[in-house]
């Protein structure tokens, strides 16, 4: 993944252009190089994130479909109650993969911004390592890219959080629709 490719890039070269420069102190450096490795974890953490949130979504959805056909197909069941079941988890799950949808498309809006700073913050380290920033514009280019480290850590414990949430209501109502079909499967079953 280019992201990846980009930031192994960023570690290997914050250990090099560390002793490039003599115009910057060594405690920037130092905290340039720890944002650097702050950076590639959570960019590792939020790609991990993002696959399995890619994966969930799509069981997800092809749950929801199948059960939207179910409730579309359950007007030949006698029992009411059955019935209501059965639309009930559609409804549920049509709902969960709408939730996971909106999550992966907020995620897919991060990551364009995720992967714009990255290139900023090579470049910028770049500059460092030619000597071409100053102490003073190094320390407050960290603090802008803290900043930014900052927010990218509190959208990615939202986003865990309210995927486990949502994952947690799916499997739920997954659940839900193993047990409905137990129930319907033996009705079918003796005619």
């Amino acid at each position: 993944m280019k992201t990846k490719a980009i930031l192994a890039f960023l570690i290997a070269g914050a250990l090099g252009f560390t002793s490039c420069t003599k115009k910057i102190d060594e405690k920037t450096m130092g905290e340039i190089n720890q944002f650097s490795t702050d950076w590639t974890s959570l960019g590792d953490k939020a790609t991990q994130w993002s696959d399995q949130l890619s994966q969930t979504a799509s069981q997800v959805k092809e749950f929801a479909a199948k059960q939207t056909e179910l409730a579309a197909n359950s007007a030949n069941i006698k029992d009411e109650a059955t019935r209501t079941k059965i639309a009930d988890v559609a409804q549920h799950a049509t709902a969960d993969a709408g939730k996971f949808e909106a999550m992966q498309n907020e995620w897919n809006t991060f990551k364009s911004t995720w992967d714009e700073t990255t290139n900023q913050f090579t470049q910028w380290k770049d500059k460092i390592a030619k000597g071409e920033v100053n102490a003073a514009d190094a320390i407050k280019g960290l603090a802008d890219f803290q900043t930014k480290l900052s927010d990218a850590q509190t959208k990615y414990e939202s986003w865990s959080s309210t995927f486990n949430e949502a994952k947690t209501a799916c499997d739920q109502n997954m659940a839900a629709a193993d047990e409905l079909a137990k129930t319907i499967e033996p009705a079918t079953a003796k005619k």
